[in-house]
Formats: structure tokens, sequence, C-alpha cells
């Protein structure tokens, strides 16, 4: 074996640990333009810089887009929250990673599938697959085509919902990628929220622990987030 590759195998366990076990799949639908859903490839490796609003939820598809992602680190706010309880609301943390493991289109509609991966799992998710990554597949697929004819969940085309979830992962508000090499601050007013879906999802190994450096982000993207 080639150093390069031993470097890409060190921590798999750790990292397969960390992304498999307990995965469940989560849903965000929104409406994207052409030109903005074709910069999505399947095996491209993406970086959020907020957090993510999800639903447990997955119900018919008023959207042309759908993500679903398998995740095991995305906080169930509606088991603490009942103002949320109806959304079925989860949230993935703010700077997390995703690979793209499968882009399916059925009549005018997209599902691209994510996979929740950690920050330090970049280089091997880039040239590893495992069996578990077609099963997900799999499952992923049924769902939609199964969803696809169902009717919508009434609580989701609300607008204080479609407000938090009408936009794609992984791009910034000019719908251009996050950079992979960075990753964004955290205001003072996302700390409590950033640390407490890390403590909700036991996410605290090192092996989520970024060392890339830190961008710089506007007042006003994050005072828009926060409604400040």
């Amino acid at each position: 074996m080639i150093e390069d590759d031993k470097k890409i195998l060190e921590n798999s366990e750790e990292i397969f640990n960390w992304t498999y076990p307990g995965a469940t799949l989560y849903y965000k639908d929104c409406d994207l333009k052409s030109n903005v859903l074709n910069q999505f490839k399947q095996g491209q490796i993406l970086r959020n810089g907020y957090f993510l609003d999800v639903s447990w939820k997955g119900g018919g598809i008023v959207k042309n887009t759908r993500f679903i992602i398998a995740s095991s680190k995305a906080a169930k706010l509606y088991e603490i929250n009942p103002d949320v309880e109806k959304y079925g609301h989860c949230c993935i943390n703010a700077n997390s990673y995703f690979k793209v493991l499968n882009i399916y289109k059925l009549k005018d509609k997209t599902q691209i599938f994510l996979l929740h991966i950690p920050a330090n799992g970049l280089d091997y998710f880039s040239k590893v697959s495992s069996n578990f990554d077609q099963q997900f597949i799999d499952k992923a697929k049924k769902s939609f085509d199964d969803k696809i004819e169902m009717n919508p969940i009434p609580e989701l085309l609300e607008k204080r919902w479609i407000e938090r979830t009408d936009f794609p992962v992984g791009m910034d508000g000019y719908n251009n990628f996050y950079p992979l090499e960075t990753i964004t601050p955290i205001p003072k007013q996302g700390e409590l929220l950033y640390s407490g879906i890390r403590n909700l999802t036991n996410d605290n190994s090192e092996i989520n622990n970024s060392k890339i450096k830190i961008e710089d982000k506007p007042k006003g993207f994050w005072n828009s987030l926060f409604g400040k």
C-alpha cells in the first residue's frame, strides 16, 4: 500500500463509526433554478456554512428539489421545543460536511442525496465508498419513488418553515459553494446552538474537529439568519 493510501485510511474505523451507525434520513425541499441545480454532481464534497434545518417528516413534494440527508448527528429540536414539533424540526450543525451520494430525477422533480461526514474524513470519503452507501442510495430512491405521489405535509408548507429551508445545501446567498479549505466563524448569538447541537448528538470526538482556517463572514449573513 502506498503512503498516500495509508494516510487516507488513517482513523477509518473512527470515521466509519461517526458516519454510519444510527444514521437517519432527513428532508429539506426547495425550489432551485436549473443553473443552480446543475452545479451539484455525484461524488462531490460540500461544506454547509450555516445551521441546516431539516425535518424527519418526508411527505409529498411540491417544490422542484428535495435534499435527502443521511445523518447520525442531527439534533432533534422538536423533542425539546414544542413550538417546532409540528415540523419534525431537526438541525445539523454549521460547518458540516456532506458527500453527494446520488442525484435522482423523476418527472420534473430532483432528489439530491447527501451523506453527512466528519470534518477529518474528507480525504477518506473523496476516495472510498462503502457498501452502506449503496444501501442508503437504494433506500433514498425508494423514498422518492413512494413519496412523489403522496400529498405534501401541510405544516412543511407554512411560511415559517419555507423561510428556513428554501435554499440549497452547501451554497452561500450568491449560489456559490462554500470553500472546503475554510470554515465560517460562529457568531456569538449562534454559539449556544452550536455547542448545544454537539452535546445533543454526542458529537465531541476529534474526528469532527476541523483544523482548517477560518474565513471571515459578513455580519449581515448571520444577522439575517438569527433575525437580528
